[in-house]
């Protein structure tokens, strides 16, 4: 029996190399010709650091699985890594939350130019910096230029008292430092720092903040950081976890933390007949991204924009949530959520899901659902893209 804990990998079926050329397609059809950089959607010229280092992961894994050559991986890196240097900075500090990929301007998340920025996310940047740290590792010749790129960003401006903080410029937080991640997310970005060098040790642990919310026989993970005391209510969901193990492999809290997660949904499933596969997702049409959730705040299995509007009627069977738990524990459930995935597969990558109301598709095309698909697929084959 396969043991998630301690994985065998094994090489990918005919219909696995198809899966992950099929997730190439989207990097191959949507690169920037003018800077090599990716959109985080299709047709939208945005980006954001996150996205740029799932794109630095998708072609590590990319190349690790035959899908590309070494020249093409090595190739595309180095021009990313040199159109990521010539951002502006926000206050000359950090990269800022979003630019336009083919003029290289700070914008907003619309895409409208901002000259002069709307702050940085330490959660976004942590996520680069996996895959700065998969490109290094495989590709050793590409260390002198990411060690030049991080020659002008002040890393340690990112955290404080053992956390990360973001610097918002937006509603009652307008420039100032706010404490950034929650439950799932906060310990994967305390994972890279802390391979960095960073010093959010505390950030990079569940036991402070993790509490459990009963829920027919079985336990929620939640984080005790709430609505009242944080401003904003926290989401547990798929994401940060499958991210976390397909990157660096798992550890005990996270697993234990992980593992709840994954039985919420199949109790979900066994408790209403409604395949689960819940993640964060693009969304095709208003409102356009959503998190979909085994609990946001107090309520279960909910879906939320990320100012916690309720938007469940979207929630929807995520493409990267069922490749990623697949990959990583090889369960029966998931093996029967990888069925209904097929049809979701187009000539320019796949798509990110399925609407639970309907089981249509959510026909949008990211960055990210196809860069976790690879990973995934990496994964299978060779286990963690971090060693």
């Amino acid at each position: 029996m396969f043991n998630p804990k301690d994985p065998t990998f094994e090489p990918l079926t005919e219909t696995e190399i198809a899966y992950a050329h099929t997730a190439w397609a989207y990097f191959a059809t949507n690169t920037d010709p003018k800077t090599g950089l990716v959109p985080s959607v299709r047709n939208f010229k945005s980006m954001t650091m996150w996205d740029q280092g799932a794109y630095l992961l998708a072609t590590v894994s990319a190349y690790q699985l035959g899908v590309i050559s070494r020249d093409e991986a090595s190739g595309r890196m180095l021009r990313a890594i040199s159109s990521i240097m010539r951002l502006p900075l926000y206050k000359n500090a950090l990269p800022n939350k979003a630019y336009n990929i083919s003029t290289l301007d700070m914008t907003d998340y619309a895409n409208r130019k901002t000259p002069d920025g709307i702050g940085w996310s330490a959660l976004d940047i942590m996520r680069f910096m996996s895959g700065l740290l998969a490109v290094t590792d495989t590709f050793p010749e590409l260390l002198p230029a990411a060690q030049n790129l991080l020659n002008n960003w002040d890393l340690p401006k990112l955290v404080e008292g053992g956390r990360f903080r973001g610097l918002a410029v937006r509603g009652t937080a307008n420039g100032r430092y706010v404490q950034e991640g929650r439950i799932g997310y906060e310990q994967y970005a305390g994972r890279i720092g802390l391979k960095l060098g960073l010093p959010v040790k505390l950030a990079s642990e569940y036991a402070p903040i993790l509490r459990w919310q009963g829920y027919y026989g079985m336990n929620l993970p939640g984080d005790v950081r709430s609505l009242d005391s944080h401003g904003v209510d926290a989401v547990t969901t798929s994401e940060p976890f499958l991210l976390e193990a397909l990157e660096f492999g798992w550890r005990d809290d996270a697993f234990a933390v992980a593992s709840a997660v994954f039985d919420a949904q199949i109790l979900r499933y066994n408790q209403t007949g409604q395949l689960t596969s819940l993640s964060e997702d693009h969304i095709k049409g208003p409102p356009y991204f959503s998190y979909n959730g085994v609990l946001v705040g107090n309520e279960p299995f909910i879906s939320v924009t990320a100012k916690r509007v309720d938007v469940s009627d979207k929630r929807g069977l995520s493409t990267k949530g069922s490749f990623g738990w697949w990959a990583l524990l090889r369960h029966p459930y998931t093996i029967e959520l990888m069925k209904h995935l097929p049809p979701l597969q187009t000539k320019e990558g796949w798509y990110a899901g399925l609407f639970e109301a309907d089981m249509s598709v959510n026909d949008i095309l990211t960055l990210n659902t196809n860069a976790v698909v690879l990973e995934a697929l990496h994964y299978k084959v060779f286990g963690p893209l971090v060693r």
